[in-house]
């Protein structure tokens, strides 16, 4: 029987590592697949050993206290992966945490494959990291092909066939009770985001967007992420209806769909946005000093992956101090109201989208890891 450790951190890495599960167990029904896993990768068919929210991702700065906690958390996890010793550990995105303890465990001796799904964008930021993934990792597997050309460039073994939410975003319609809710108004979608320090930077940010285009005549609606822990959904939630404003509680995808335009902070949802065909403007606060120090680090020129895909600036980035609400709706109706940088924003967006690949991710990532030899993976 294949026994596998997986470990993910948030919840993009849970719905990644979910998508795994899944497929791995149609290929191997009989393997045990364990870990460190969230509420996805658990209704996959995972068994969790410990909870992603035992792993809580902060800012630069706010990661010093909590560094003891999560060096306690590593070391636990090693010891019981060298105690089992599962042929395969499957890291899923959480770059500090994963490049950790893939080193340790190789100072330990585990001989197995270690693999990284969703791997540290090296090609963006502290590029130094690359040597870690040579030395640690056995294989990457990366979301994107620029990520998966960077990778094979310096020496690491990397396999990319598509992007997950190509499929998962084929599957996104609007519901009876969506349009039985809101109709057919011009709602703008606001994601404020699924962790803490997301929601903390941005909420009050959107609250205010939200007063703006309520007062031109649109309808804000602000997601809440089914992911949310119920601290932070009832944060967004009461805010947001205190302030007067609609909320969606169901698919932020959806959500996205039915509206005309989307406001959030980045991450993957701006990916989202523009497989759904919808523009976004983009946002990220953080304290000043994380962000002085970030602009030293980082080597791309754009944050979001949409315009990184399409080489020109096609979604606003309002960083920092620029993200105020009256920025952040003046970006919005610049789209919506030139007829002619609508139509080259919506025309760079498919460019940019076909180069999101075309097959079902979390199948080649099974495929790749369970059973390697398998046809279908081009190395």
């Amino acid at each position: 029987m294949k026994n596998i450790f997986v470990s993910c951190g948030e919840v993009s890495g849970d719905i990644y590592a979910g998508g795994f599960i899944r497929e791995a167990l149609k290929i191997s029904p009989s393997a045990k697949l364990w870990g460190m896993l969230g509420p996805e990768s658990v209704k996959a068919g995972g068994v969790q050993r410990w909870s992603y929210d035992e792993l809580k991702l902060m800012g630069l700065l706010e990661i010093v206290p909590a560094i003891p906690r999560i060096l306690r958390l590593k070391k636990n996890i090693a010891r019981e992966i060298l105690t089992v010793n599962p042929e395969s550990v499957v890291l899923v995105d959480s770059p500090d945490f994963h490049l950790m303890l893939a080193k340790s465990l190789r100072k330990c001796g585990y001989t197995g494959r270690i693999i990284s799904l969703s791997p540290p964008t090296v090609w963006a930021w502290r590029s130094g990291r690359v040597k870690n993934l040579k030395r640690d990792f056995d294989l990457c597997l990366p979301l994107f092909s620029f990520e998966h050309e960077y990778l094979l460039s310096h020496g690491v073994k990397s396999l990319w066939k598509s992007h997950p939410l190509v499929r998962e975003i084929e599957g996104v319609r609007i519901s009876e009770a969506f349009t039985k809710r809101f109709g057919h108004e011009n709602i703008i979608a606001l994601m404020p985001g699924s962790r803490h320090y997301d929601i903390r930077f941005h909420l009050d940010i959107l609250i205010g967007t939200a007063e703006i285009l309520k007062a031109r005549g649109y309808l804000p609606v602000f997601s809440v992420a089914p992911g949310l822990s119920s601290n932070l959904a009832n944060e967004v939630r009461e805010r947001a209806k205190e302030s007067g404003h609609q909320v969606w509680e169901g698919s932020g995808r959806e959500l996205m769909l039915g509206s005309v335009a989307v406001a959030g902070v980045s991450g993957t949802v701006a990916v989202e946005a523009m497989l759904l065909g919808k523009f976004m403007t983009v946002i990220y606060n953080m304290r000043r000093l994380n962000y002085a120090v970030l602009k030293r680090l980082v080597r791309v020129k754009d944050i979001s992956i949409p315009n990184i895909l399409a080489g020109r600036r096609i979604y606003p980035e309002l960083l920092c101090g620029e993200a105020t609400p009256e920025n952040i709706a003046r970006e919005i109706e610049r789209y919506l109201d030139d007829d002619d940088m609508r139509r080259k924003t919506d025309s760079a967006m498919k460019e940019a989208r076909a180069m999101m690949g075309d097959y079902d991710a979390p199948k080649f990532w099974a495929e790749c890891i369970i059973n390697p030899q398998t046809k279908s993976i081009n190395v």
